[in-house]
């Protein structure tokens, strides 16, 4: 019984670790929405705009503070001498005079105060509403990173999926090459081909293989480029799977330039900055007038218990006469910061227009270049195919099969290029406008 139990274990254990390492196996190949997933996840520059709105609610508070009432408790408790000196030309003061010594007395004090404003013409208001606004504004910061964040993962996933192709390409004329290259020492041996092609094919073979190197470092650099957005340690063993398309895209200049100043959220911020300045102005301009509080306390106070109760009540008026132009100069400031945040919306929208405008122009390019890019590479891989067969043939030398491999694996990287630049193109127009999506339209769904 013992031993059908152990053996029991065994298989579960077994089957657990063979789950447990599929799993693993999983998670090592991740798409287009998996990096940007865990980049909004992990990145530490949305962690810190996050914090900056966490201190813009702060500072939200402490403006909401002086609208409420304040209360402050106080108690003391101590021991003083009351030593006195005569200082009176009188003869009869002398007869009051005690000798200082170090007889002391007890005293305690308890108060609790109540403060409230009433009155302010608006300043603690203002001010509020001020803060209000640049929670909204660092709110739209977040936004903006978010969507920068998502896009720079787009653009480096696109740009290690041109090189992915690059590499299969290259790697499938390597081993055409090194074919090549047998073929040729072998018609070199028996007489039928000069030294020459197989010194040429040589040097395509090392061309070639010069060139899956270089297409190899760009597509680590990117591989980095990934995890070091992803918050993810560069050594970690992952790989990326996804597919280049050309989905088309609609390029109305209007539509999109209207779409973006709706959405992009660092215009947004502006505009929500200069609402925070226009109650800053306001705020200073509500310093001239004065402030009315109400207060009220109730103390206890003697030498020893009980102690002996008052209470006030009161209103006080604090009007600032004058403090050095003090409010002038605020005043001037905030005016100033409150223009100049206009003039910088002014210029944010003819960059929005030019941005959106640059980007269709891009995509409109991008869509141009797939198609002949595509064009080309069918016409290269038939001329590497005729050539082939010609020199096969004897019609054709070996050079012209080699012109026509370096047209084609030309052809095949542009093709890459183009399909790369064109997503890069669609994702830096959602960008522009504002409309940045976690989807990338890359992974194979069943």
């Amino acid at each position: 019984m013992t031993y059908i139990k152990t053996f029991i274990f065994s298989v579960f254990f077994i089957v657990a670790l063979t789950g447990t390492a599929a799993r693993a196996d999983e998670q090592q190949t991740m798409t287009l929405n998996d990096c940007i997933k865990i980049t909004l996840e992990n990145n530490p520059q949305l962690k810190a705009s996050e914090m900056d709105i966490m201190s813009s609610q702060g500072s939200y508070g402490i403006a909401r503070s002086s609208l409420l009432p304040q209360v402050n408790a106080v108690a003391d408790a101590q021991r003083a001498t009351s030593n006195l000196i005569v200082t009176s030309k009188s003869p009869y003061a002398s007869l009051f005079y005690r000798k200082p010594d170090n007889t002391n007395y007890p005293y305690y004090t308890a108060s609790v105060t109540l403060n409230q404003q009433l009155l302010s013409f608006g300043k603690n208001y203002f001010g509020m509403r001020s803060s209000s606004e640049l929670i909204n504004a660092a709110k739209y910061n977040l936004t903006n990173t978010r969507n920068t964040l998502i896009y720079n993962v787009k653009q480096n996933f696109f740009n290690l999926l041109e090189y992915n192709m690059i590499i299969e390409s290259d790697t499938y004329l390597l081993k055409q090459m090194e074919t090549q290259l047998q073929q040729a020492e072998s018609y070199y041996k028996a007489g039928l081909k000069t030294k020459i092609d197989v010194l040429s094919a040589r040097t395509s073979l090392g061309n070639i293989k010069l060139s899956l190197i270089t297409a190899e470092n760009a597509k680590q650099i990117y591989i980095l480029n990934l995890l070091s957005l992803m918050g993810m340690p560069l050594t970690a063993g992952i790989s990326f799977t996804g597919q280049l398309e050309a989905v088309p895209v609609s390029t109305d200049a209007n539509l999109f330039v209207s779409k973006a100043l709706d959405n992009r959220p660092d215009y947004l911020s502006l505009k929500r900055q200069l609402d925070s300045a226009k109650y800053s102005y306001k705020q200073s301009i509500s310093s001239y007038f004065p402030t009315l509080s109400g207060n009220a306390s109730y103390n206890w106070s003697g030498q020893d218990f009980p102690l002996t109760w008052n209470w006030a009540i009161g209103l006080e008026l604090d009007f600032n006469i004058f403090s050095g132009f003090e409010n002038t100069s605020a005043m001037q400031v905030a005016k100033a910061q409150m223009l100049k945040l206009r003039y910088t919306i002014d210029q944010q929208k003819l960059a929005v227009a030019l941005s959106v405008q640059s980007a269709l122009d891009n995509l409109s390019q991008a869509q141009k270049s797939i198609s002949v890019a595509d064009d080309t590479l069918n016409q290269a891989q038939a001329t590497m195919e005729l050539t082939e067969k010609g020199y096969r043939a004897g019609i054709n030398n070996y050079l012209d099969y080699l012109t026509a491999v370096g047209t084609y694996q030309n052809a095949q990287s542009s093709y890459a290029t183009a399909l790369a630049s064109y997503n890069i193109a669609v994702a830096n127009l959602e960008y522009v406008t504002g409309n940045t999506i976690e989807n990338g339209g890359t992974d194979n769904e069943e």
